[in-house]
Parts: C-alpha cells; structure tokens; sequence
C-alpha cells in the first residue's frame, strides 16, 4: 500500500468536504470544482465553468467547460464521484467500464448539443448547461476539436488515449484520476508536450553544438511553416510555458507583419523573421539517408521565443487558406543537461530552472514570451510568501488563536509544508488551525483580486493564468517598484491583499448560493469580478483593505451593497449584444466593462461612510511608541545592529539608507548614546521586516 497516496486522498477529500461546507454545496459538486482548480494549475484547461447537470432519460451529463480562446476546441468534464474517503485502498479502483460509461453521458450531451436537440426543453434556461448547449450549437461549423475530461475520485487503469468521432469532430478523451493528480503534485511538474516528428512530416535535419561547461545543447534547424502552424493546431497554447501568453490577434502590428509576410513574400519569410527558440527536456536524434543528423523526438517541447510567430502561421492559413509550402522558420532548440550542474548548487534546485527564464528574457524577438512572468522567485513572491508564514491574522473572535493566510508562491507548497512539518495526526491538526486549507491563497486569486480591484474585471475573466501573467508584469511590477524605498512596503501589502480575498471569498459564496437557487444563471468568476471593480470605481478604490484585515471578515452592510451592485452586473452580463451568445466571452472583452460604467451609479449607503474613508499617512507617533521604539533598539545591542547592517549589504536588501541607519544605532549603543526617536522609529520597522522577510536573526 503506498501510504503517502493514501494520505493524499485523505486530504483531499478533507479539501473536498471543507470547500463543500464552505460554500454549502453538494460534495459531488465540490469535487469537479476541486479537481478542475487542480487542473488549471497543471495547465489542462484554462479555466473552468460549473454547470452540473444530469439526465438520466437520455444518458447524458456534464458537470464543467471550458472552450479556447479561438472558440475552435471546446473541453468539457465529467466526473465519475465514488466518494472513497475511508475506504481501503484497494477499494479506490474505478473500472474502465466506470470511465467508457462517463464518456458516454458526455459524448451524448454535446452530440445532441451540436444538432440541436439539446437545451429544448431538457434544461432550463437559468441553468448553465443551457449556456453550453446553445455555444455547442452556435460553434459546430468552426469546431475542430472536442475534449473530454473524465475526473474521478478513484484509482483508474492504465489506458492508451483514446479519440473519438462526435458529429464529425475529433473529441480526444483524457482521464485524471487521484494516481494521475497524486504524482503530478509529488512532481510539481506539468507534463511536457511529446513531438514525434515523424507525425509532422518526417525527421527536421539539423546542426548541433554543446557548450564547453557542458550545460546545454544547442540544435539549430529550418522547419516548414505548415509543420509549425500544425503543431499549433494541435497543442495551442500548451506549446507556451504555462500557457501565459494567448495570441496577440493580428491587429498588433507586429502580427500584422508576419500575416503580410506570409501572404505576399512567403519566400522570404526566414529572412524577415528571428525566427523560435525552443526548451526542450530531452530530445532523440537520427541520420537520413546522406548521413546527416536529424531531430526525430522532442520531449518537453516548449517554445520560449517566437510564439507569436507560431500562433499567426496557423491564423493566417485559417484565416486566408494560405500556402505555407515556401514558408521556413529557424528553430533553436536547447537541450539542459542538469547532470552537468555546479556542485555548489542547491539540491533543490534545477538547472533549467535557472537558464530556461534567460533563455526566454536575452532571446531576440517580437512579443517575446518572458517566462519569467510565472517564476516564484521573482520578487516579490519570496517576500510575500514569508510574510505568509510570519505574519498572523487577528483573531476575529478577539482571542489569542493564531492563524495566517498562506501564499503558495510555487503550486503545492502548502501539502508540501505540511508532508514536511506534520508527521503525526495531532501535528496535522495544529498545522491546518495555524494554516487553515481556507487561508491558503495562489498566484490565480492574487492576480484576480487586484485586477477586480483595479477596474479591469474584462483581464479577470480571461483566467487565472492568463490574468496572472499579466499581473505579474503590469501590476506587481509597479508595486516592486513602489516599494523600493519603503522597507515595510509589503507587510501592509499583504494585509491588503487578504483584505481583498476576504472580499471575494464572501462574495463568491453568495453568488454560487444564488446560482445555485437559480437567481443567477452562472458565471461566478465574471460576476465577483466585475462587482469588486464597480465597487471600486463607485468608491475611488477607497476601501478600508485593513480595516477588513483586522476584522477578518466583511461587514454585512457591505455584502448587502455588494449583492446590489452584483444584481446590476449580472442584469448587464447576460444581455450580451448583437452576434455574441457566450457570456463568458463578452466578459473578456474592455466594452463589456466600459458599457457597464455608463449606467446610473448606486449611492454607496452612509453606514458605509467609515470603511470608505481616505487613508490616514503620516500620522505622528503617540508618546508611547517613541519610547517604546527606543527601548526596543537598546536592547539589541550594539554588536546585533552592526551584524544587521552587514547582513542587508551583504544580501543587497532594503536600500543604502536602511543599512547605514542600522549601523548608525549600533553605533550609537556603542558609544553609550541614546538615540534619538528619529532613528529608532524606522530602525525598529527595519529590524522587525528583517525578521519578517529576510529570516533575519541574530
């Protein structure tokens, strides 16, 4: 028996039942919302829509969605829900009979959906599968590909990928069970894309050249357009590192540039363009007839340079049926070696994981994609993901009981924490009451939060990977750079970050209640998002986020003002204009948010009055505080302060003036000198953020 997969189930079902009590939901339900969060993580799907919905006469269920964002594959999920928990191990198994009869209910749903047959008077136009029956219809000519997604409870066989015919549409059927997402956790790694190109036209003949420290390979080779513009079509944005970047639309103009290439000179096409680069884990090579080397398999093909490129070769050729048989794109691939890395490196740490994101950043080209973007230790994630660790939440009940908000910086920190620090039941207990599975937040709602926050619900809705990686970059960049001065910038950053999940957490759980009393016709993510953003653009953005911190919770009177404004929202989301059917695409789109601002405003209610008020700075220390800095600065020491100083130099943390003002009260102890409240006010502030961000420790 593998304990440590059966202690991943129980804690799974543990996050199941919680998320389920929560938001008072069904288990079942619960679980496809579980397993589809995961699924994003892993870079699946994009993003999910619930929309739960059985019926036995006909055979058919559906249980979440999800089309692309070129509306040409469609992926939907279906769950086989065993509720296992407690059971033994060798209980777990779901048949493949289990599996074939899920996909059934799903393959009967959309085929029926594609004829027309499907919503008729089968399901109720509130309901959300109503919304995927009508974009199933409305997108059967333009749909190339159809998804499965069978998610199970269970421990399910070994089976070869199997794709089948729905209405003359390739549908692919995929299968998570908890074997499958168990060791993707333990990994923490997606699965790479494996190209045979035997499947793309024959063996790519090549170049290649080791470094001389040995750490990589590089192979340069000239593939076809039409070899590139399939693989997009058959991998789309998974061919990007966690699909962060989604095709720019030819109206940008570098887009526009290689459209005009291809149509008008697609001859030379090689020579206008820089061509991709690519990362790869491994690849196989051979040798064609006249001896010379060729690429036949690539393992973890990611291209980190030139998917724009990628994605116009395949727009274009749908688009415009264009030839892009005299079509050629330089193609460098990087093979890694990681058994030729430093020995002084850590343990932990790979050395892809250190050149790849250069690899991406230093490559020449348009619209380059900066891996970067999802890299956790970029600042400043590290920083806040200390604080998360450090920094405890108010007791709402005003006790002494110490929880915090947990930031998973890097996907399955929190378990892993948790595999690491609670051995033991009783450890497990105290780790989920000091880390509560509710308290623990990723880099998707962090993203979503601040972009609701700042008045671009329309970024929201594109997903959490989509939104973060433009968080990541516009947003967060902004704030790295605000904080520069300021050593205890992100402490009150992160109070006003849980401040605003709080929100959203409250809001989220009354807008499913009201889905699923049928008030509402879905889109929960569309829906919070868009009412925090015209809360905030009601309100100048003046919400009191730490007062919300210290209570740990939202006042009634807000989520009352909330509800109103998300009444409005949902009234103006699902009157979706001329020539658009898909709710959830008409949220992706700036209009949907600047026609929502042209209607009359709701008076915020006067018992709001103090949770809008402006932000008091600059506020001059009580009496007490002064002292009480000083007190705090002399009892360190002299030689603690010195240390201090050196430690930030060292480690170029926090600015040139931090550390001389920690050497200066060294300095000043030293010479038996009290020190001025002037410098033992921001000396204790330096002090305690080095503990809370830096691990700081004498």
């Amino acid at each position: 028996m593998d304990e440590k997969l059966v202690e991943f189930v129980e804690d799974f079902h543990s996050e199941v039942l919680a998320r389920a009590d929560a938001n008072d939901t069904e288990k079942e339900e619960a679980f496809t919302e579980t397993m589809c969060d995961h699924l994003v993580q892993f870079g699946e799907i994009d993003d999910y829509q619930l929309c739960s919905w059985l019926n036995k006469n006909i055979g058919a269920r559906i249980d979440a969605y999800q089309p692309d964002d070129d509306m040409e594959t469609v992926s939907l999920v279906v769950n086989v829900w065993k509720s296992w928990n407690g059971a033994e191990l060798a209980d777990w198994k779901v048949s493949n009979r289990d599996i074939d009869a899920a996909v059934k209910r799903a393959t009967t749903f959309a085929s029926r959906a594609l004829i027309g047959k499907l919503p008729g008077d089968r399901i109720d136009s509130a309901h959300p599968a109503y919304d995927l029956a009508i974009l199933l219809r409305d997108l059967k000519e333009g749909l190339t590909k159809l998804r499965i997604i069978v998610v199970t409870d269970g421990i399910a066989p070994q089976r070869e990928g199997t794709t089948l015919d729905v209405c003359g549409i390739d549908t692919v059927v995929v299968v998570w069970d908890m074997n499958r997402v168990f060791n993707r956790r333990r990994s923490g790694e997606r699965e790479g894309i494996i190209i045979d190109f035997a499947d793309y036209g024959g063996a790519v003949p090549c170049v290649s050249s080791k470094s001389e420290n040995g750490f990589y390979t590089t192979y340069l080779a000239f593939v076809s357009g039409a070899m590139l513009a399939d693989l997009y079509e058959h991998h789309k944005t998974r061919l990007l590192e966690m699909n962060v970047r989604v095709f720019l639309s030819q109206r940008v103009s570098v887009n526009k540039g290689i459209r005009d290439t291809i149509r008008n000179e697609p001859g030379m096409f090689g020579a206008y363009n820089n061509g991709i680069t690519v990362y790869a884990e491994s690849l196989e090579t051979t040798f064609l007839d006249d001896g010379s080397l060729a690429l036949s398999i690539v393992d973890d093909f990611q291209i980190v340079n030139g998917g724009q490129t990628t994605a116009s070769l395949y727009h274009t050729r749908k688009a415009y049926k264009s030839n892009l048989d005299d079509v050629f794109v330089q193609m460098k691939i990087m093979v890694i070696h990681e058994s030729a890395k430093p020995e002084d490196m850590n343990e932990s740490t790979r050395l892809s994981d250190l050149l790849v994101p250069k690899i991406g950043k230093f490559s020449n080209s348009q619209n380059r994609v900066q891996m970067s973007d999802l890299r956790a230790n970029d600042p400043p994630h590290p920083v806040l993901h200390n604080l998360s660790l450090k920094l405890p939440a108010p007791d709402p009940t005003g006790g002494t009981r110490e929880s915090y908000w947990f930031y998973e910086k890097a996907r399955g920190s929190w378990d892993e924490r948790r595999r690491l620090d609670a051995k033991t039941t009783a450890q497990r207990k105290l780790f989920d009451a000091k880390y509560p599975r509710q308290q623990r937040f990723e880099k998707g709602i962090f993203s979503k939060v601040w972009y609701a926050h700042h008045e671009k619900p329309h970024i929201v809705s594109l997903g959490p990977q989509k939104c973060f990686a433009a968080f990541n970059s516009n947003l967060l960049a902004e704030e790295v750079k605000i904080s520069a001065d300021t050593p205890d910038y992100w402490a009150g950053y992160f109070k006003r970050t849980v401040g605003l999940l709080i929100v959203w957490g409250r809001l989220e759980k009354e807008v499913k209640r009201r889905i699923r009393e049928q008030i509402y016709q879905s889109f929960a993510q569309n829906l919070v998002g868009y009412t925090l953003a015209l809360l905030s653009n009601t309100t100048n953005q003046k919400l009191d986020l730490e007062a919300i911190w210290n209570a740990q919770d939202v006042p009634d009177e807000l989520l009352h003002y909330l509800l109103e404004l998300c009444d409005l929202v949902h009234k103006h989301i699902v009157d979706t204009p001329s020539g658009v059917t898909h709710v959830p695409e008409w949220c992706k789109q700036e209009d949907c948010w600047k026609t929502l601002l042209e209607h009359p405003k709701l008076p915020v209610p006067s018992t709001l009055d103090e949770l809008f008020s402006s932000e008091k700075k600059g506020a001059k220390p009580k009496r007490s505080d002064e002292d009480a800095a000083v007190e705090f600065c002399v009892s360190k020491g002299e030689d603690a302060w010195k240390a201090l100083s050196k430690f930030l130099k060292e480690r170029d943390l926090m600015g040139g003036k931090q550390r001389s003002q920690a050497f200066n009260m060294g300095r000043a102890i030293g010479n038996n000198k009290i020190p001025s409240t002037k410098l033992a006010i921001p000396c204790r502030k330096i002090w305690e953020n080095a503990e809370l961000m830096y691990n700081w420790e004498v």
